[in-house]
């Protein structure tokens, strides 16, 4: 699958899953995922990095807590799920609380889906863990 189209779905798929709010970085193409309620808006739960250097799906595992380490532990299970390792493809500092899925790794209907209900997961417990 082409990244532009993966970058897309991706894109459409984030906003289908409730009220979100989206905003684009001013200096590189990256889109930022804020759920929101009827309390207001969540921190970020995703964001697409579109830039040269990223060109990646970043999942905020615990969004405001930077020493958290779960984020290691979602990366080696959806890395498990879609047969990559995110050390051999980037070499950018990764963030513990994060997960990081490249674009390039998504090269069939097959992979998509599987993000997808990945990311759908991580969505709901994002979701319940904020809302406690």
């Amino acid at each position: 699958m082409n990244e532009l189209i993966v970058f897309s779905e991706l894109h459409k798929y984030l906003n289908s899953l409730g009220p979100m709010k989206c905003t684009m970085a001013a200096k590189s193409l990256s889109l930022g995922y804020k759920p929101i309620s009827f309390s207001g808006a969540f921190k970020k739960f995703a964001t697409l990095y579109g830039d040269k250097k990223y060109h990646c799906l970043i999942l905020h595992v615990e969004p405001g807590n930077p020493e958290s380490t779960r984020g290691k532990f979602v990366q080696k299970e959806v890395q498990q799920i879609l047969n990559f390792e995110i050390k051999e493809m980037r070499n950018f500092l990764l963030k513990k609380h994060e997960v990081y899925v490249p674009f390039e790794i998504i090269d069939s209907k097959e992979k998509m889906e599987l993000l997808k209900a990945f990311i759908k997961n991580k969505y709901e417990i994002f979701f319940r863990l904020k809302l406690k």
